[in-house]
């Protein structure tokens, strides 16, 4: 999910790169009022059991302003089968394209 679609796409292109395949998801507003509370102003959690990853990111979208380019990566983190260089078990997945695009825009600089 992204607000942005330069960043959106940057982070599609480095996942490519990097053989980690990524898409990317709606900002569906209309699922906003599924976060709509009833307490507070605004729940961290759907009120129906559909959509989890967009509300998720709405919740989160409620938190930065609108001119900051922002992204979120809901990610499923487990490698359930043995391959070159990643065994069974917890996975890094898209930390290798964050990092290309991060190297790609800021140039590597430490």
């Amino acid at each position: 999910f992204s607000n942005d679609d330069r960043l959106a796409g940057d982070i599609l292109e480095s996942g490519i790169e990097c053989g980690e395949p990524l898409w990317r998801l709606p900002l569906h507003q209309p699922y906003r009022k599924l976060i709509n509370g009833t307490v507070g102003d605004i729940n961290n959690s759907g009120s129906k059991p559909f959509a989890g990853s967009i509300t998720a990111a709405l919740f989160l979208e409620s938190f930065v302003t609108r001119t900051e380019a922002w992204a979120h990566l809901d990610i499923y983190g487990i490698n359930a089968e043995n391959r070159p260089g990643r065994p069974a078990g917890g996975e890094a997945i898209a930390v290798r394209p964050l990092f290309e695009m991060l190297e790609r825009r800021f140039g590597g600089a430490r």
